[in-house]
C-alpha cells in the first residue's frame, strides 16, 4: 500500500486515464451524458432570475395592481425549464447507469479470465480473498463512482460557472463579496482533499487484506481448530481490523467534514448578501427582486462546491479500487509456450526430475529443492511424504509447470 504513498495525484490520474481507454468505446455515449447533466444544470441557473422577475412583478403591482399575465408567462416559462432540467437529468442517470453496469460486467469477465493466465507466484503474494475483493468489492465501487460521481461533478462545474456569470450579470457588487466567502471555503476543500487520498487508497487495501485473511480462515477452519491457533488467528485478525477502522474513520473524517464546511460557507454569504443587499436596496441602487434572486443564486453557487467536493470524494475511492483493478488485470501472465510445443506419438507417461534446483521468484536466496532427481513409471503409484517445507508441495507446482525451473544442474 505504501507504493500508493508517493504519488497519489499521479496514480489517480493514471487511474482514469486507464478507465478512459477502457472505456473507449462508449466514451461518445457518456460524452452525451455529460454534456446533458451540463444542460439540466445550466438550466436550472435560469430559474433564479425568473423567480426574481416575479418578485419584481408583485411588488410593482401591489400599489396599482398585479399583472397576473405576466406572472402567469414568466411561471409557465419557469415551469418548463425546470421540467426540461429534470428530463435532461434523468436521460444523463439512465444513460451511465447503463454505459457502467455493462463497464462492470465486461471487467468481471476480463478479471475472470485474467485468474486462469497469472502464474502460481502471483497467488503466493496475494490472498484468495484479496483477489475475490478486487472483482466483487472494487469493480461496484468503480462503478458507482463512475455512474454518480462524475456527473455530478460535471453537473456541479456548470452549475458553478453558470452561477458565476449570472451572478455578476446581476449585482456585480453582491457577486465580489459572495465570491470571497465562497473561495476560502474551495480553497479549504482543496487542502482537505490533497491530504485524503492517501487514506482513501488504505482503506481499500486494509480491506482487501482483511476479506483475504477472513476467506483463509474460515477456509481452514477446522485446521485453526485441531491446532489450537484461535488465539493467534483472532490477534491477526484485530490487526487487520483495526487497520480497516482506521483507514475508514480517517477517509470519512476528512470527506465528512466537506459539506458542513460549504454549509458554514453558504450560510456566511446568506448573511453577506441580506445585509448589504439591503443597504443597496434602501438606496435604491437595486430592487427587492435582486435581493431574492441573489439568496437563491449564493445557495445554487454554493451548494455545487460541497457536490464537487462530495463528487472528487467519491472519485477518490474509484480511482482506488481502480488502481487495484488494473494492477491484477496488468499483472503478468504465464508465458505462451505454444510454439514450444511439440507431437510425441509414443508417450509412455513416466515422470522423472533429474538433479532439479528450486526457489521461488519472491524468495531467491531461499532454495527449496536442491539437486533432486526422482523417477516415476507408468501406472505406479507414489505417495508424497516429508516433514513441512520439505518440498512436497512444490515438486506438483513444477510438475504442473505453475512454476518454471529456475536452475537446472547437470548430472
Amino acid at each position: 500500500m505504501r507504493k500508493y504513498e508517493k504519488s497519489s495525484k499521479g496514480e489517480m490520474a493514471s487511474a482514469m486515464k486507464k478507465i478512459i481507454e477502457y472505456m473507449k468505446g462508449s466514451v461518445g455515449i457518456v460524452a452525451v451524458a455529460l454534456v446533458l447533466a451540463a444542460l439540466g444544470a445550466v438550466l436550472t441557473i435560469i430559474g433564479p432570475d425568473k423567480v426574481g422577475e416575479i418578485t419584481d412583478l408583485i411588488a410593482d403591482g401591489l400599489m396599482t395592481g398585479i399583472d397576473l399575465k405576466a406572472v402567469a408567462r414568466v411561471g409557465i416559462f419557469l415551469g418548463a425549464i425546470y421540467i426540461s432540467s429534470s428530463l435532461f437529468t434523468f436521460i444523463q442517470q439512465y444513460i451511465m447507469a447503463t454505459v457502467t453496469l455493462k463497464m462492470s460486467y465486461r471487467m468481471r469477465s476480463d478479471l475472470s479470465r485474467k485468474i486462469n493466465c497469472v502464474p502460481q507466484k502471483y497467488f503466493n503474494s496475494h490472498s484468495q480473498g484479496d483477489i475475490l475483493s478486487r472483482i466483487t468489492n472494487d469493480v461496484s465501487t468503480l462503478q458507482q463512482g463512475l455512474t454518480n460521481s462524475l456527473p455530478t461533478i460535471i453537473s456541479a462545474a456548470a452549475q458553478f460557472v453558470g452561477c458565476l456569470i449570472m451572478m455578476f450579470v446581476t449585482e456585480w457588487r453582491l457577486a465580489l463579496i459572495s465570491l470571497f466567502i465562497t473561495f476560502f471555503g474551495l480553497f479549504l476543500i482543496v487542502f482537505i482533499m490533497s491530504k485524503s487520498q492517501k487514506f482513501f487508497l488504505d482503506r481499500q487495501e486494509s480491506l482487501g487484506k482483511l476479506n483475504g485473511y477472513v476467506e483463509e480462515m474460515y477456509s481452514g477452519h477446522e485446521v485453526v481448530r485441531i491446532s489450537r491457533g484461535a488465539d493467534n488467528v483472532k490477534k491477526h485478525f484485530g490487526g487487520l481490523n483495526e487497520a480497516v477502522y482506521n483507514a475508514n474513520w480517517k477517509s470519512q473524517f476528512l470527506s465528512g467534514i466537506m459539506q458542513p464546511l460549504m454549509n458554514v460557507i453558504g450560510n456566511l454569504a446568506y448573511v453577506a448578501v441580506c445585509v448589504f443587499g439591503s443597504m443597496l436596496a434602501l438606496n435604491g441602487t437595486i430592487t427587492f427582486g435582486v435581493i431574492i434572486s441573489f439568496i437563491l443564486y449564493v445557495r445554487l453557487f454554493t451548494s455545487p462546491l460541497g457536490q464537487i467536493a462530495q463528487g472528487m470524494t467519491n472519485m477518490q475511492t474509484a480511482s482506488a479500487s481502480a488502481q487495484r483493478i488494473f494492477d491484477f488485470i496488468e499483472s503478468e501472465e504465464l508465458p505462451d509456450e505454444s510454439d514450444k510445443s511439440s507431437e510425441m506419438p509414443e508417450v509412455k507417461g513416466n515422470v522423472s526430475f533429474e538433479n532439479v534446483r528450486f526457489s521461488y521468484p519472491d524468495t531467491p536466496d531461499k532454495v527449496i529443492i536442491k539437486n533432486f532427481s526422482a523417477e516415476v513409471k507408468a501406472g505406479q503409484k507414489v505417495a508424497i511424504v516429508g516433514p513441512t517445507g520439505a518440498g512436497k508441495t512444490t515438486m506438483v507446482n513444477l510438475l504442473m509447470r505453475f512454476f518454471e525451473i529456475t536452475v537446472e544442474v547437470s548430472p
